[in-house]
């Protein structure tokens, strides 16, 4: 959405409270169809969340701060493909207000011929403020802004639906989360519609995805966060059918998987859930991939037992982007 003379990527609408506006990911009357989780939290989330623009003048400050979390909140700046120098490159957000200042580098041109010569997705001109995984507020900005050019990003979108492996938990940074990998070897756009602990696979959440034209292709992790709901097997099943049903007859690709290797508890539930979401997806226009194909370490799970490292949320890039090559537009990037 466009708001302020800048574009908040992977936002739907701004929330002003007396400390600052919320930024959703989701149109406020769609979160509100949905469990309370989602609906006042993880939608507010930040990961995936970038203020992008155009400088007009020498210099633009963004005034920001985050809520109180458990994981340190850093912003990343990129000048359309490339990651800032060190002058602008990683700025921590605190609680306080917090001013992020951005001017465009001294050799921007050089960096646009680059671009060019190596058909980068994303222009140097535009300035992408990447937001970290907690919930940041807008305060406002100083200096002067336009939106991006459409010619500015990509016209192909890959959007991630799933929980908190999908938002980013244990990514620490948002390039290291797996949606953003997959984007980036694809040469693409994405919106990473991954909710925390409460990727319930909602009827509203699919209707809502499928009503989006904006993306090319999309992926859906599901089961990790209905393993301890108090929801029957049938029950679980019955929302699975109806869930895959609708993003089968939307046409547009779409990957799914269920339940990732983790090391955790309960898992004959998880190898039913596995049999529930593989058995749907058969005989569907669905590419149904098995978490434990995408992800087969134990050793790459974090001391939690479920989150993936570092190192598992690349192999789950790595392993279903090759999956995702199917697709002739895919198969033609590198």
């Amino acid at each position: 959405m466009i708001f302020d003379q800048m574009e908040f990527h992977n936002v739907e609408a701004m929330v002003w409270e007396e400390d600052g506006y919320k930024m959703s990911r989701l149109p406020r009357d769609v979160a509100k169809q949905l469990d309370q989780g989602i609906r006042d939290n993880t939608s507010f989330l930040s990961t995936g969340v970038e203020v992008r623009f155009r400088l007009t003048g020498e210099e633009v400050k963004l005034h920001l701060r985050a809520d109180p979390d458990e994981e340190a909140q850093t912003v990343l700046i990129y000048y359309g493909s490339f990651q800032g120098g060190w002058q602008y490159s990683a700025k921590a957000l605190r609680e306080t207000e917090t001013v992020i200042s951005v001017k465009y580098p001294e050799e921007l041109e050089k960096l646009e011929a680059i671009a060019r010569q190596a058909r980068l997705p994303f222009s140097p001109r535009m300035v992408r403020v990447l937001l970290p995984y907690g919930t940041c507020r807008y305060l406002g900005r100083e200096g002067n802004t336009e939106p991006p050019c459409k010619s500015d990003a990509p016209e192909k979108c890959y959007l991630a639906y799933g929980s908190s492996i999908t938002h980013g938990g244990m990514a620490l940074m948002t390039p290291w989360t797996y949606p953003f990998q997959v984007a980036h070897k694809f040469g693409v756009d994405y919106m990473n519609q991954g909710y925390a602990g409460s990727a319930f696979m909602e009827k509203p959440m699919a209707e809502y995805i499928v009503s989006r034209k904006d993306w090319t292709f999309a992926s859906v992790e599901m089961g990790i966060n209905m393993l301890k709901k108090p929801l029957s097997d049938a029950a679980y099943e019955k929302r699975i059918e109806e869930f895959m049903g609708i993003l089968a007859a939307d046409g547009r690709p779409v990957f799914v998987t269920d339940i990732f290797t983790h090391n955790g508890d309960m898992q004959e539930r998880t190898e039913l859930f596995r049999e529930i979401v593989r058995k749907h997806a058969e005989g569907t226009k669905l590419i149904y991939t098995p978490g434990k194909q995408l992800l087969s370490n134990p050793e790459y799970i974090s001391a939690d037992m479920t989150h993936p490292t570092g190192e598992g949320l690349s192999q789950i890039a790595e392993r279903w982007s090759e999956i995702m090559r199917q697709i002739p537009y895919l198969a033609a990037n590198p």
